[in-house]
């Protein structure tokens, strides 16, 4: 099974830890394949509905698509909580 079926697999299921393990192990944030690149977004994406904020943040620090996840979900959620976007 390729990496992205063990993902949306896991991501159908709500088993964020195999999901986010399968999809970062691929990811990447600039790169000449367009489908690792989305593999980042989703990993963002993943990283914010899993809860894991502080991670998501940590990632900001240096990564746009990070803190623009980070941003979104906080906007969303309508709660600034203890994790600033940076």
């Amino acid at each position: 099974m390729s990496w992205d079926e063990i993902a949306r697999q896991a991501d159908e299921k709500g088993d964020w830890d195999r999901a986010i393990s399968a999809v970062s192990a691929v990811a990447e944030c600039y790169g000449s394949d367009a489908s690792l690149h989305n593999a980042h977004l989703w990993h963002m994406d993943l990283l914010a509905r899993a809860g894991r904020l502080d991670e998501l943040a940590a990632l900001g620090q240096h990564d746009v698509h990070a803190r623009r996840r980070l941003k979104r979900h906080l906007s969303d959620e309508g709660d600034s909580g203890s994790v600033r976007p940076l």
